[in-house]
């Protein structure tokens, strides 16, 4: 399995209320749980909004622009929250071995993705997400709502879910 700019993130996980105190803070990256995956955004602390990719007809309409919302629309009726954390530098993620050819090249491309590694302050992030509103280009593979959070806060493209999956196949071929 790949190593991915997530995998050794830190999660705290959150009330919905909880998001107005002093742990929730411009730019976190919030995750919320909704079952077969997670859904990514970028809090924007002035309006209590979050950033991030979504149908213009709510969570269930799937040709995803980067919209900003309210945070109970990002919620979508989630009690729950948790606010991603990131290494200062990408040097403090762990090597994983590779046993095949797959998971050699995975590798490889994270290890030239991390070379854009730098983490944004929270008001640069929410920046850069705003430089963002209103892009279509959603692909659930190479575009999704974990690749545009990351991004955002690291200059990263990455999504850990697709990792696991690409992960996966590695091991199954291996």
């Amino acid at each position: 399995m790949t190593a991915d700019v997530l995998s050794s993130r830190q999660s705290h996980t959150h009330k919905r209320e909880a998001v107005n105190d002093t742990q929730s803070q411009n730019g976190d990256i919030l995750r919320v749980n909704r079952g077969l995956y997670s859904h990514y955004g970028v809090y924007v602390a002035d309006s209590n909004h979050v950033i991030h990719y979504t149908g213009a007809n709510g969570p269930d309409d799937f040709n995803g622009i980067v919209r900003e919302t309210t945070l109970e629309e990002f919620l979508s009726g989630s009690p729950t929250f948790s606010v991603c954390t990131f290494p200062e530098h990408p040097a403090n993620f762990p090597a994983v071995p590779a046993r095949n050819t797959l998971a050699r090249i995975l590798n490889v491309i994270h290890t030239i993705k991390l070379r854009d590694y730098h983490l944004y302050s929270g008001e640069e992030t929410v920046a850069r997400a705003r430089s963002r509103l209103g892009e279509g280009g959603y692909n659930l593979a190479l575009n999704n709502c974990e690749h545009f959070a990351v991004w955002c806060r690291t200059g990263v493209r990455d999504s850990s879910q697709v990792n696991s999956i690409l992960g996966i196949i590695a091991q199954m071929l291996g």
